[in-house]
């Protein structure tokens, strides 16, 4: 019954989709009559062009970002460490999804084991583990994408192939957006239709026998002679790949039910706004998007084992101009329906499936006042975020459930204070307050494969509430108009999330159980950081930072056994048993030597530690105390070279990734042979050439085949070769 409401309910979202296509289109061509001569229209379209594919567009301190104080401002009068990643750019990158195209940001932690197969990624910075999304803020034109339900980010439904840019703001920004920017912001910004009509098409196929199409559309109308505009744009995205074998020899050896892990995924995006009198805009947008990505293993069931995501999105946001005052809103909502297979056969067959729905609301509000050389920004948000899942047997009779809800309530207000033209301070505070509540775990109908969680239902969890403040304080002096030194302290919190707070269940190495006491973890930042611009073909960047973090969320054994039906296993819990010290550095230049060729370079160390571990059990042998982060590279370093020319384009793009530990104890893995995960360079090249309306490209991802494996010696994708074609009306 449930299957068939939520087919339902898919079939009404794409019949709203093809009106909603259907009633925008005749906009397309209202109005036109009271356009202005065309010389002015020429020049307007020309004022409003996105950026051109010339290399010089990346070194630029006049761009406008939005991401670091909820405000419009100019990226050298904001004192903090700001990366853009400019559409011209992603263009010249061989890519395969947004994280994808992050890599060769500074400092930048990307895990994505098997390219376009991979079920899940995730980006981090600033020496925290690629382990965990949650403690990085990842937003899509302002709205948050981070799931309430362990903090996660679905980075393949995002749609590439429209993006204006990417902001991406570096360490604790809890003061303005809360919890899960304690580590730092990344901001998709989609563009913003100007042209009258524009339509493009591609196809692309590649490795793996993985081939794609994508189609978009998107139209710009002047309605009356008092800039009264209409805008609307339609993405739409299909892929297949038959994927590759992804575990190792052993594995393959002892398990005969191994196949290739393969994924298919399809997507829809459609946008619409008006603008009335350059002062007040008001957009709407619907997203839909599915996919199916198998694990590599099958006994009996179709597919065998897959991941299955089927989510939407509604969004309406405002923006407008009130004399002096500024105010954004945005109300959004953000539903994932994930489904996963599991099967295996060891004594006997075991055959089921986890159901879940993941579900995030929220309104976010600012309203920006004008007062001499002050800017102050206030604003509050709220936000609810749910889960219901249930892991439902079909060998068996059992049904294991969770669910639980989270509500956050905030406050927060920030001034940018210019003293003179040299001298600017930021300073902001936030208050968050969240409640836990309607919170359980139980079992129907338990028998032999489930039983042994029994002992730990909590039918009824209690009510939970937390509450915090965060500060930032940063300022910045410019000796000259493109040299800067600035400085900042802030802090960054992060909730629970409810994986932790309300789920039990297998993880690898044993048994989880849920807790619904954790608190909120804390990072306090110190950072400072220098910009230079000497000449109009050069800029320089250098950043240290010192983090303390407080009360760090791990996985720790409660120095119990539970017996599994397959020997005993550790139980672990999630506590709050831990600090962290992280010291780091990161430098980055850019220049453009001549003729269209632009050359980038970056390196980062992070020193990531953890200090004063608490012990959750007496009985329990591990001591962290000491220990270095996992998933975590000391060094990261980037090179890349773009040549734009009219014979034709391309870059190589160079990344070295340091070795990283595998386990919390920095012990010996008996997998992998080694007490971490081997150090490996990467070269990625992109070569394309505009031919009338047609833009042929080849892409070349890890072009030497470098192998680099996960914790559990599965095998990245190797060398991945795309070839596309894209026509453009």
């Amino acid at each position: 019954m449930m299957k068939s409401a939520y087919h339902l309910r898919c079939r009404i979202i794409t019949f709203c989709m093809v009106m909603v296509i259907f009633i925008t289109l005749p906009f397309a061509s209202y109005g036109q009559k009271d356009q202005t001569s065309t010389s002015k229209k020429k020049n307007r379209t020309e004022q409003q062009k996105p950026e051109s594919s010339s290399p010089t567009d990346t070194i630029t301190m006049e761009q406008v970002v939005v991401t670091a104080t909820r405000t419009d401002s100019r990226l050298f009068d904001t004192p903090v460490r700001i990366n853009t990643i400019t559409s011209s750019t992603l263009a010249t990158l061989p890519s395969l999804s947004v994280d994808d195209a992050l890599r060769y940001t500074s400092g930048l932690n990307v895990n994505r084991s098997f390219g376009i197969l991979s079920t899940k990624a995730t980006v981090t910075m600033r020496g925290l583990s690629a382990k965990e999304q949650g403690r990085v803020l990842v937003l899509l034109d302002g709205i948050p994408l981070n799931k309430s339900d362990g903090g996660t980010v679905d980075w393949n439904m995002i749609d590439m192939s429209d993006l204006q840019r990417i902001e991406v703001t570096k360490g604790a920004g809890s003061a303005i957006y809360g919890g899960s920017a304690m580590g730092g912001i990344i901001n998709i910004i989609s563009n913003v239709p100007v042209e009258k009509f524009k339509m493009k098409a591609s196809l692309e196929y590649g490795s793996f026998n993985t081939m794609g199409a994508r189609v978009s559309a998107s139209g710009s109308t002047q309605l009356s002679k008092k800039d009264n505009r209409f805008y609307w744009g339609v993405n739409s995205l299909f892929r297949k790949s038959d994927g590759y074998i992804t575990q190792s020899e052993i594995d393959r050896k002892e398990n005969p039910y191994i196949i290739k892990s393969n994924m298919q995924e399809a997507g829809i995006n459609i946008r619409t706004g008006i603008s009335l009198h350059k002062k007040h805009t008001l957009e709407a947008s619907i997203k839909y998007y599915n996919d199916r990505r198998g694990t590599g293993e099958k006994v009996y069931q179709p597919e065998g084992n897959t991941t299955d995501h089927d989510s939407y999105g509604i969004t309406l946001n405002y923006k407008g101009k009130l004399d002096d005052l500024s105010v954004r809103s945005s109300l959004y909502l953000l539903n994932e329906d994930y489904k996963k297979v599991n099967e295996y056969r060891k004594d006997d067959y075991t055959w089921y499936n986890v159901l879940s729905t993941r579900s995030d609301m929220g309104w976010l509000n600012s309203l920006t006042i004008p007062f001499r050389n002050h800017n102050f920004t206030t604003g509050v948000d709220m936000k609810l975020g749910s889960v219901d899942g249930e892991d439902v047997y079909l060998t068996s009779t059992d049904v294991v459930y969770n669910r639980g809800k989270i509500f956050t309530f905030s406050a927060f207000v920030q001034d940018e204070w210019t003293l003179t033209e040299k001298l600017r301070i930021l300073a902001g505070l936030r208050y968050d307050n969240a409640t836990f509540y309607d919170g359980a775990f139980y079992i129907f109908e338990p028998s032999s494969e489930t039983d042994f969680m029994f002992s730990y239902q909590v039918p009824e969890m209690p009510v939970k509430h937390w509450s915090a403040f965060s500060p930032r304080l940063s300022m910045q002096y410019k000796f000259t108009e493109n040299t800067r030194l600035y400085a900042m302290v802030s802090r960054g919190f992060r909730p629970s999330e409810l994986e932790y707070l309300c789920r039990s269940g297998r993880i690898k190495g044993g048994f989880k159980i849920a807790s619904p006491s954790l608190e909120p973890e804390y990072l306090t930042n110190y950072e400072t950081g220098i910009d230079l611009l000497p000449f109009k073909n050069f800029s320089l960047a250098l950043s240290a930072y010192y983090s303390k973090g407080k009360n760090f969320q791990y996985y720790v054994s409660n120095g119990q056994t539970i017996d599994m039906g397959f020997g005993e296993r550790p139980i672990f819990i999630r506590d709050n048993i831990t600090n962290v010290n992280i010291i780091g550095a990161e430098t980055e230049l850019q220049y453009t030597i001549t003729g269209g060729i632009l050359f980038t370079a970056s390196y980062a160390w992070a020193h990531s530690k953890i200090v004063n571990y608490t012990v959750v059990m007496p009985t329990d042998t591990v001591n962290l105390d000491g220990m270095f982060f996992t998933d975590v590279p000391e060094h990261i370093a980037t090179a890349g070279i773009r040549m734009i020319n009219r014979f034709i384009n391309g870059s190589v793009n160079i990344r070295y990734t340091g070795a990283m530990y595998i386990n919390d104890q920095n012990t010996y893995d008996e997998i992998l042979g080694s007490d971490m995960y081997p150090a490996y360079t990467t070269t990625d090249i992109k070569i394309w050439k505009e031919l009338g309306k047609f833009r042929v490209s080849l892409g070349v991802q890890n072009l030497f085949d470098v192998k680099f494996y996960d914790s559990k010696y599965a095998v990245g994708p190797g060398r991945f070769i795309l070839g596309g074609i894209e026509y453009n009306i």
